[in-house]
This record gives C-alpha cells, structure tokens and sequence, in this order.
C-alpha cells in the first residue's frame, strides 16, 4: 500500500510500529463516527424520516461511485441489503443514482480495491466497527475469502488497522450487544404527519 493509502502509512508509520499507528487511525475513524451520531442526536428532533432516508441514500451513491456492490452501498448507508433493495423498486430515480454512479466508476476504471482506495478500506473498517465479523467485511467491498486473509497476512499495514479495528469493537461493546451486532438493527419508524407510514423489511 502506497504513502497515501490508509492515511499515508508509509510516512507515518514509520515513525513507530504498524500496531501503534493503526491504534491511532482506528480511534480516529471511531471518533469521527461517534461525531456524525452526535451531530445527528442534536438534530433529530428538526430531521424528518424523509431527510435521514435521502442522508442514507446519498451514502449508498457514494458507495456506488466507488465501484462497491449492493452489499457495499448498504453497508455504507448503514442499512440492510433488504432494505436498500426496498428502496430501490419503491424509487425509479433513486435506482437510477445507483445505476449511474456504478457505470461511472466502471468507465473511468475505478476499482473497489480495500488495498489501494481508502475510502473502500473505511468502509470496511466502518463495517468491522460496526460488529461485522473481519471476513464479512471483506465481502462487503468484494474481497474474496482467501484474498482477503492474505491482504491481511501480507500487509503489515492493513493487518494492523483490520486488528486495530477488531480490538476496539471488542472493548466497546458488552456481551449481550454483540450477538446483536451487524447491520439489520436500523428501524425507519419515525414519521412524518404527511407521510404515510413506512414499513421496514426486516422488522
């Protein structure tokens, strides 16, 4: 992995070991992620389901834009694959942002590769954080099972950041929330007086 892959590893890590740099750049992630719930608990109260549900599909375009598959895109908009798929037939243009953003990055050759795209490798990591186990993650930005142990064996880097990530979602969460870890557990259940209401697939 390059000097600007996964926040400039071969500069910064230099200056220490892989493990310690890792631990820093995986906090980091965590923190920026605990701030977007934050900044989302503060405007809950004036945030409608209709503009927390178009926040989540701009995520999965973005996703998209990155040559990510459907796992990928709902795991960035924080979703289930269910779920995403039930918003794409309920919504032709929504379907269509997908479908472009995914031809975009065919034309212009961009890969989902978790070792050379640093936003593909976020979303892994966000995943792993999230409580995706590690080979499930892969999965998420199309790595194959094998390729992705060896991602993680060859790279000191990537390996450090894939156990930093592990380690962190270890100390966070108590037992009884990690049998419910993963990515089924959002509920579009608030609702807006002029919307008719919304059932979830998973529910």
């Amino acid at each position: 992995m390059g000097d600007r892959s996964a926040g400039g590893a071969g500069s910064d890590a230099a200056a220490g070991s892989p493990e310690a740099w890792a631990e820093v750049v995986v906090a980091g992630l965590d923190g920026a992620k605990a701030a977007e719930r934050a900044l989302a608990d503060v405007l809950r109260p004036a945030m409608s389901l209709k503009e927390e549900k178009a926040q989540r599909r701009a995520e999965a375009v973005r996703a998209a834009a990155m040559g990510l598959g459907a796992a990928g895109c709902a795991s960035a908009a924080g979703v289930s694959e269910r779920l995403l798929a039930s918003w794409r037939a309920e919504d032709p243009v929504f379907d269509a942002a997908l479908s472009t953003a995914k031809s975009l990055a065919h034309v212009h050759d961009v890969v989902p590769d978790v070792a050379a795209n640093p936003a593909v490798l976020r979303v892994a990591l966000d995943a792993i954080l999230s409580g995706v186990p590690f080979i499930e993650a892969g999965a998420l930005v199309g790595v194959k099972r094998d390729t992705f142990y060896r991602l993680r064996r060859g790279n000191p880097h990537l390996g450090a950041l894939f156990g930093a990530a592990q380690n962190l979602r270890r100390r966070g969460v108590s037992p009884g929330r990690k049998r419910k870890a993963g990515l089924k557990g959002y509920r579009l259940v608030r609702l807006d007086a002029s919307e008719p209401p919304v059932a979830d697939p998973d529910a």
